[in-house]
């Protein structure tokens, strides 16, 4: 019995650790292909159930791993806190060290590593590429791949290097690689998004409200539900291919923040669109679809186009220049946007002040003479009105005269007759006697 009973447990043992070995082995090949994701500001890890919501399913069926990095910008976002500049570094040796695992993970043919970097986190994404570009031994092209979602260095206004001392920081164009690169913004960012034309003074609000309603919502994107004509896809010279995803927004964030100018939504949009080089000319599907030569002629007429607006040295760096990386807490936001605003030139605030209260006394001069108007035609009516009510009393006062004038003559005719009878009378009296 007791035998029994053994070995009855030894097969039961045995099947467990066979299902275990098997379990295991499963989980190690679907485990293959990693993502690695490195979060924003004040995000120095991520809980896998955020992880597999970001942008959609495109991490799905992938090991998920968040690289642990400090997240800090202080003393924007706390005192005592590392610079953004120490922040960045500690998070490259660790993503270094993520990658490195990552690939040694990898075992049958098609499997890759994904980053993926959010917010500041692409920072360290992009100071990562930069050491792989100079790197001979970096790995190959077909073994990672990369995303950038909302990364503030990737704007049409950084064009050259440019150390940043308030978060001892040196932002810099991205680097030419031969990797697949997806950049993900949304629309009116104000943090990856920030208007080309920083002196639109309207623009600049509306990306201010925007790093608080479009930042971080965007990051859980479906890429699939992006519109075509909002995907640019380019070529550089090292083969490398990079897609970049504009997530529209469907509300003005400006909008969002001051319902009340829900009214003039249409006319916001039209202003803080011209802010956008990307509105200009040419559409995103030319320049999908355009040669490479001719995308060069179009930036190239740009830039002489925009040399000519006068801007003070420096100034163009200083208003893209800020991380201005959201944050969970409201105080970064603020301190955020208060430094954005800053930067907008007084004389522009003033000009475009100025030119608002020319329209609204345009519009008030345009009320008026609406006004006025309607007091013309309503007095012309009245007038009208008048007229009609004089001739119809004259019409009866002459009817009235007619009748009284038919009255007399009778009555004289009457009064005649009885004159003529008393005569009558008189005289024949007068024959008989």
């Amino acid at each position: 019995m007791r035998t029994t009973i053994r070995r009855a447990g030894v097969a039961c043992g045995t099947l467990v650790a066979s299902a275990a070995l098997a379990v295991s082995t499963a989980t190690g090949g679907w485990a293959s292909s990693s993502a690695l994701v490195v979060g924003g500001l004040s995000t120095p890890s991520l809980h896998d159930l955020i992880m597999a919501q970001l942008l959609g399913d495109e991490l799905h069926g992938q090991e998920r791993v968040s690289v642990n990095w400090p997240a800090e910008a202080g003393p924007y976002t706390g005192r005592g806190d590392l610079t953004l500049g120490q922040s960045i570094n500690v998070g490259i040796t660790n993503l270094n060290t993520e990658i490195d695992a990552a690939l040694d993970r990898l075992a049958a043919p098609g499997e890759q590593v994904t980053v993926v970097g959010l917010s500041a986190g692409s920072l360290v994404v992009n100071e990562v590429l930069r050491l792989m570009a100079a790197d001979p031994e970096a790995p190959g092209a077909d073994e990672i791949r990369f995303i950038l979602v909302a990364d503030s260095s990737r704007q049409e206004l950084i064009k050259d290097a440019n150390y940043n001392p308030r978060y001892d920081y040196t932002y810099q164009p991205a680097p030419e690689t031969a990797y697949a690169i997806s950049v993900v913004t949304g629309e009116y960012d104000g943090m990856a998004d920030f208007p080309d034309r920083w002196w639109n003074f309207t623009a600049v609000l509306n990306a201010i409200a925007g790093g608080i309603f479009v930042h971080v919502p965007m990051m859980f994107t479906d890429l699939d539900t992006v519109p075509e004509e909002n995907i640019t896809v380019t070529t550089n010279s090292l083969g490398g291919v990079t897609t970049h995803y504009l997530v529209p927004t469907a509300k003005l964030p400006l909008v969002q923040l001051l319902p009340f100018l829900a009214s003039r939504e249409a006319e916001l949009k039209a202003k803080i669109d011209k802010a956008y080089i990307r509105n200009d000319v040419q559409t995103t599907a030319l320049r999908t679809l355009a040669a490479p030569e001719a995308v060069e002629e179009v930036e190239e007429a740009q830039e002489s186009e925009e040399a000519s607006v006068p801007v003070a040295e420096g100034s163009t760096e200083t208003a893209v220049s800020e991380p201005v990386e959201a944050t969970v807490e409201a105080v970064s936001v603020k301190e955020e946007a208060a430094v954005e605003v800053d930067e907008v030139d007084d004389s522009d605030a003033a000009d475009s002040d100025a030119a608002e209260a020319e329209a609204a006394e345009a519009a008030d001069a345009e009320a008026a003479e609406a006004d006025a108007a309607e007091a013309d035609a309503a007095e012309a009516d009245a007038a009208e009105a008048a007229e009609a009510a004089e001739a119809a009393e004259a019409e009866a006062t002459d009817a009235k005269d007619d009748t009284d004038v038919k009255r007399s003559g009778s009555s004289d005719d009457s009064d005649s007759d009885d004159s003529d009878s008393d005569d009558s009378g008189s005289t024949d009296s007068d024959s008989t006697e």
